[in-house]
């Protein structure tokens, strides 16, 4: 999930109504948040990235049957910056990541990547969890831990608006 979207999270405490049903829509980022830390140093670094540099192409589709996908546009957000890198083709990078399913409990959103095996006898990742800071009828925050490495420490907020 973070690979494709880099996207989630932060700031006060949303309302206490986050069922399933209240996330259904679709959500359009206006902010990103990213904060970095290096664990041998204790070094920190952040960076945040307001509404203009968002498009309609960043957004989250949650559906009533529960499945969802993310989508992102062409730019990767990083804490050092942004950039825009293309593909073999040089076409810019971007895409959707389905879900096979989600579901809301408590503050947490947890996602079942649509996984297609390309070799026999693959297994499936686990689920997604990232944490739901704050939902109401026009207000997501998402806060997802990016990079748990023995190098870093990289957690990202995200802000979504619903599509009116």
């Amino acid at each position: 999930m973070a690979a494709l979207a880099l996207c989630l999270y932060a700031c006060k405490k949303g309302s206490s109504n986050k069922s399933s049903a209240s996330i259904v829509g679709r959500w359009y980022q206006n902010k990103l948040t990213i904060n970095q830390q290096t664990i041998s140093t204790g070094a920190t670094a952040s960076a945040t990235y307001p509404a203009m540099d968002f498009d309609t192409t960043y957004y989250w589709q949650f559906n009533n049957d529960n499945t969802a996908f993310v989508s992102s546009g062409a730019t990767i957000f990083t804490v050092t910056g942004k950039s825009s890198p293309l593909n073999g083709n040089g076409q810019p990078l971007g895409g959707k990541a389905y879900y096979r399913w989600y579901k809301v409990s408590g503050s947490l959103l947890i996602l079942q990547l649509g996984f297609i095996p390309t070799c026999y006898n693959c297994s499936q990742p686990g689920p997604d969890t990232v944490k739901i800071i704050q939902l109401d009828a026009n207000t997501l925050v998402l806060h997802e831990n990016v990079d748990t490495s023995s190098v870093y420490k990289v957690t990202a907020d995200s802000y979504y608006t619903r599509a009116r």
